[in-house]
């Protein structure tokens, strides 16, 4: 028969459950959102700011980081378009690094066939980096729509565990840089 441990007397497993608390609690606070990660996050309704599923190279189960979102927030503006997206504690230099990687993926792609008259041929250059926040990049954006060319711009900012896309027709690489200065 297994022997039972003894048994503490009253005063010291109510130190013991005291301690135990204050441990957790201290677990806890030393790492905010400790809990967010463990706890089931409801899905973030928001697409992705860099998901291209026209683009024949990218896979949306290839990239983590769109699951990784706690929270995200559009505005739109006469001349531009901002999403900001707070990641999960610790994910906004791994969701940057998979933004680098669609825009290395998708750096130029046809969408549509030839007989659709939707079809198109989009280029992305990343034109600048490291020019704001912990980490940066200006994008430029081509697409070929014959008879017409459109070209838009979009800066990317990481500070921390947020990261801000700001996309326009309307204003140039200066402008967006000074946006984010």
């Amino acid at each position: 028969m297994p022997r039972r441990p003894p048994s503490l007397p009253a005063p010291v497993r109510g130190l013991v459950a005291a301690l135990v608390a204050v441990l957790l609690a201290g677990c806890q606070s030393a790492h905010p959102g400790a809990e967010s990660i463990e706890a089931e996050q409801p899905p973030v309704a928001e697409p992705w700011a860099w998901e291209l599923p026209d683009c024949v190279g990218y896979r949306a189960a290839d990239y983590r980081a769109p699951a990784q979102r706690q929270q995200v927030r559009v505005r739109s503006r006469s001349d531009r378009t901002e999403q900001v997206e707070i990641y999960q504690p610790g994910w906004g230099e791994r969701a940057f690094a998979e933004i680098r990687r669609v825009l290395r993926e998708c750096a130029r792609y046809e969408a549509g066939g030839r007989d659709d008259p939707d079809a198109y041929r989009q280029q992305h250059l990343i034109i600048d980096t490291g020019f704001a926040g912990d980490e940066s990049l200006l994008v430029k954006s081509i697409r070929l729509r014959p008879p017409e060319q459109h070209t838009a711009y979009a800066v990317v900012v990481r500070v921390a565990d947020q990261i801000t896309t700001i996309r326009t027709e309307e204003l140039g690489p200066e402008e967006l840089r000074a946006l984010v200065r």
